[in-house]
């Protein structure tokens, strides 16, 4: 019995590679899309634009980028289900983009609509890798584990994205040390960095992952039917009780994880809007990355003890003070406690949000539904930074723009009570696929 369960405890080769992946897709999370991308756009490639205005061009930005992951999602789930093309689609995606995060390093100054357009590109390439990357977690790792790996990939991710962006904002702090020229060189040499980094960690998956054929086969437009099909009615998803419950939890995840999201993206541009100096902002950031390694696994900890649900849900009020107490801080450490207190949620909430959908989803279809997925999210993240955007523009003020993030928060929590998690409806999904 005792042999058994150390067994059972233990992590096959796929599902290391897979936690190890999370180590370098997170550098690009942290050091471009949090950090050093809306600062050095702000200070940087949109230099003699106004500040709002700067900010309002990079809101439109991510909200035309979260468009098109919104339409592409689906599609390119169901096409990795139909065409067994995970694998193949994985590694393009994420080659693009780090390929592009490299090309930073040669857009000079002033020249503000090439990154953007850069990284955008980027920007869908992460992402749609992410819905393969989410997929193969119902595929590698059985039930009893989800919780875990899950919480493992998020912890994971803090702890090498969080290494690198350390070292990246000593490079920028501290130029001269690395034989660089200044905080603009830094920088540059940053996001080549990230490009080499997030490449290094897709080995591991690459040799160790094998793509896993499904039930459903066919050709490109069977897929598309099959899309077309799923986004014309949800009557896949209504089909039973577990399924019911899935859409119910999209629809409340599209909320709150718009919060997260807009957080996520706008939070250094925030910080550099009010005043914060961006020394500070990078040092904030690099606290929200060490804080959220042992937070996650508290939280993982947590959701094994209780719930997901219970998890997602703590976690959510923890945003939503947060969210509120930002909206008055004006220092650098009133900064820092904010940054402290989203590092301690951050994985926690994500995590915890992709382990209860794996548990609600049939597993011949998770392509299809973790595409799904990631449209929902996506779909979030279209509307918090379109919303940002559209107050700064009436307000003329950042701290007004965070308002509709507070209320996404409780729509969020208020759909996700109707959710209903039957743990007889859970199933060995290593066996099945």
């Amino acid at each position: 019995m005792i042999s058994t369960t150390n067994k059972k405890d233990k992590f096959n080769i796929e599902v290391k590679s897979w936690i190890l992946y999370d180590l370098g897709n997170s550098a690009f999370f942290t050091t471009v899309l949090a950090a050093f991308f809306p600062l050095f756009f702000a200070s940087y490639w949109s230099d003699g634009l106004e500040d709002l205005i700067s900010t309002q061009y990079l809101t439109i930005c991510l909200t035309i980028t979260n468009l098109f992951i919104l339409l592409c999602a689906p599609i390119i789930g169901a096409v990795s289900d139909f065409m067994n093309l995970t694998k193949q689609l994985f590694i393009f995606f994420t080659l693009l983009g780090a390929c592009l995060v490299g090309s930073f390093f040669f857009i000079d100054q002033g020249e503000y609509l090439t990154p953007l357009i850069l990284y955008g590109i980027a920007l869908f390439s992460a992402s749609s890798g992410i819905v393969l990357y989410d997929k193969m977690l119902l595929q590698i790792a059985r039930h009893d584990q989800l919780t875990k790996v899950s919480s493992y990939g998020y912890a994971f991710g803090y702890l090498g994205g969080g290494f690198l962006f350390a070292v990246n904002a000593f490079m920028v702090l501290e130029p001269s040390l690395f034989g660089l020229n200044d905080a603009v060189d830094a920088t540059k040499w940053a996001f080549v960095t990230v490009a080499v980094w997030w490449t290094i960690f897709l080995i591991p998956l690459v040799l160790n992952y094998d793509n896993r054929p499904i039930q459903a086969q066919g050709n490109l437009k069977d897929a598309l039917f099959s899309v077309y099909e799923t986004l014309k009615s949800f009557s896949k998803i209504a089909q039973n009780a577990s399924n019911r419950n899935a859409l119910i939890f999209l629809i409340a995840f599209f909320f709150y994880i718009d919060g997260v999201h807009t957080v996520m993206s706008l939070a250094a541009i925030f910080g550099d809007n009010i005043g914060i100096e961006q020394s500070s902002i990078i040092t904030a950031l690099i606290v929200v990355q060490f804080v959220g390694f042992p937070a996650t696994l508290f939280w993982s900890y947590i959701g094994n003890k209780f719930s997901d649900k219970f998890v997602i849900y703590s976690t959510i009020f923890i945003y939503f003070c947060g969210v509120i107490f930002s909206m008055f801080l004006s220092t650098s450490t009133e900064f820092f406690i904010l940054a402290a207190l989203i590092g301690s949620v951050q994985g926690g909430i994500q995590a915890a949000s992709r382990s209860l959908f794996s548990k609600l989803i049939p597993p011949h279809q998770s392509g299809e539904f973790f595409g799904l997925y990631n449209t929902f999210g996506r779909a979030g993240a279209v509307m918090g930074p379109a919303l940002v955007g559209l107050f700064i523009a009436i307000f003329e003020s950042i701290r007004i723009a965070l308002l509709p993030v507070i209320i996404l928060f409780f729509l969020g929590a208020a759909i996700l009570y109707f959710v209903k998690v039957n743990p007889s409806n859970f199933q060995n999904t290593n066996e099945i696929i």
